[in-house]
């Protein structure tokens, strides 16, 4: 039987929420919620929102059995329906989506994660330490992955809509999951995606200068709160000792979380990490001494960069906080690996690891880590950027790759309607001063297979910015892509067979 809701009870919640600004001139009865014109069926509360709005999609809506819409303002008398107006029509579909579906975090435990950079990876690792504290499968909601018991399409955005996130939740409840682990974009604070949604615990890795521009967050201001926001709506915040901004995001936490709970290499943090050993063929081993107990445990990762030891031990200190064994929780990370996240693919004299750095602190981050544990190697970038990506972005990046790598080929990640060779251009020339050789090729699937054919015996070869991506964003449509793993795979292939060839 379908779920019936009363607009009367919506807006009961609304007023108490301040965001009513006129309610419906009668009770509606309604039995969905959608935002997309396309999907709407009959019975649904329609939510006209977005910049992009037309009064066109409440007239389809309508014509699909569409029976009241929310705005903020009343659109063209296109369509004779009821309708609720809102201050905020974002936040509004928020609680909305919380209320159609009762709440559905309240049933498990709920893990948030936010930083510039390691959100996916961290949001992994902290998953498969829930499964093992819980001995079971718990929900996933990454970027790249949407696990939460039933099978369901993965987001191509890090933080789903409203709507989707609330309807994943519920799916996550209705399965008897035990704990969800999501990654928080602050973009999805930006815009309200998870507006007056509580967390148990929320993870705040790091935050640096990016996604700063006219499309994204205005400054950086602007950026830091969107990411605090993340600890303001959570129980216990865990803060990876080293960030920047300490200061201020410390002291939002402690104003908001019961407990805040700080996790990194320094004597005052409640999880510390130490005694750090490079694991052959990659990651490392380390120890983690926790302030509280006094205890202190070994564990071990598959993936290179000191940086991932931090994500790691924010993901310990989850498990350990839900009172998880230190040897269960090893055993969940020491061979864990995240698709796009630091695969290394081995054969034809190179190595090529396949990275979704995609900015400049993960930039700097990655590329620092390989020169600390491949001092000698030569080493060799292919990277892009993507639409509309601020100038900081774009210098950042060239900057770095050009000053540790040895040959950099520019390409593009996701371009839309920029130009190519623009995106090319501009890279090339922020990269001046650098060490590097400079290639440009703006097919980035052409860039890829170069990258890797033409790198000598010997390299390390990184193919940076879409993981394990198969589609490519070209003027608003999403085009096949092979996948830089796949590139990777097959023209290390080519290279064995050429110098199977040569003997």
């Amino acid at each position: 039987m379908s779920k019936v809701c009363q607009s009367k009870d919506l807006e009961a919640l609304l007023q108490r929420k301040g965001l009513l600004v006129q309610a419906c001139s009668q009770n509606v009865e309604f039995t969905g919620i959608c935002n997309n014109s396309k999907e709407a069926k009959c019975g649904d509360l329609f939510v006209c929102k977005g910049m992009a709005f037309k009064p066109e999609y409440l007239k389809m809506a309508a014509e699909r059995g569409a029976v009241i819409y929310m705005a903020e303002q009343k659109p063209i008398d296109i369509v004779d329906l009821p309708y609720i107006l809102v201050s905020d029509v974002r936040k509004a579909q928020s609680v909305l989506a919380r209320w159609f579906y009762d709440e559905p975090s309240n049933s498990f435990r709920l893990v948030g994660v936010t930083g510039t950079k390691g959100k996916t990876t961290t949001t992994h690792m902290a998953h498969a330490v829930m499964n093992a504290v819980y001995g079971r499968e718990t929900g996933l909601i990454s970027g790249v992955t949407c696990s939460v018991g039933s099978e369901v399409e993965a987001p191509h955005i890090s933080t789903p809509e409203s709507l989707e996130l609330q309807y994943f939740y519920s799916l996550a409840r209705q399965n008897g999951l035990p704990a969800v682990t999501s990654e928080i974009s602050s973009q999805a604070y930006n815009v309200d995606r998870v507006y007056d949604q509580p967390f148990d615990y929320g993870i705040f890795l790091n935050i640096a200068p990016d996604h700063i521009s006219d499309y994204e967050h205005p400054t950086m201001e602007n950026y830091l709160w969107c990411k605090i926001k993340l600890l303001e709506n959570s129980d216990v915040g865990i803060i990876c000792r080293d960030t920047d901004y300490f200061d201020t995001v410390y002291n939002a936490a402690k104003a908001k979380c019961r407990r805040v709970c700080l996790v990194g290499e320094a004597e005052d943090c409640d999880y510390r990490f130490h005694n750090v050993e490079k694991r052959k063929p990659a990651g490392y081993t380390f120890l983690v001494t926790e302030k509280e107990t006094g205890e202190t445990h070994p564990y071990a990762i598959l993936m290179d960069g000191v940086f991932n030891i931090k994500n790691a031990v924010a993901a310990i200190a989850v498990g350990r906080m839900e009172g998880g064994d230190p040897a269960a929780i090893a055993d969940a990370l020491r061979d864990l690996t995240v698709e796009g996240r630091g695969d290394v693919y081995v054969g034809g004299g190179v190595t090529v690891i396949v990275n979704y750095m995609h900015n400049g602190i993960s930039c700097q981050a990655v590329l620092e880590a390989l020169e600390k544990d491949y001092p000698d190697t030569h080493k060799v970038v292919m990277i892009g950027i993507g639409y509309r990506r601020s100038p900081t972005r774009v210098d950042d990046i060239a900057r770095i790759c050009s000053k540790y790598a040895d040959h950099c080929y520019f390409t593009v990640e996701d371009p839309d309607t920029d130009d190519p060779v623009d995106i090319v251009n501009r890279l090339e020339k922020a990269a001046v001063g650098g060490k590097a050789k400079i290639t440009k090729e703006p097919d980035r699937g052409r860039a890829a297979e170069r990258a890797v054919w033409e790198a000598p015996d010997g390299a390390i070869i990184i193919l940076a910015g879409k993981g394990g991506e198969t589609t490519h964003k070209i003027n608003g449509v999403q085009e096949p892509y092979e996948s830089d793993p796949g590139i990777a795979k097959r023209v290390i292939a080519m290279r064995e067979a050429a110098k199977a060839k040569q003997k």
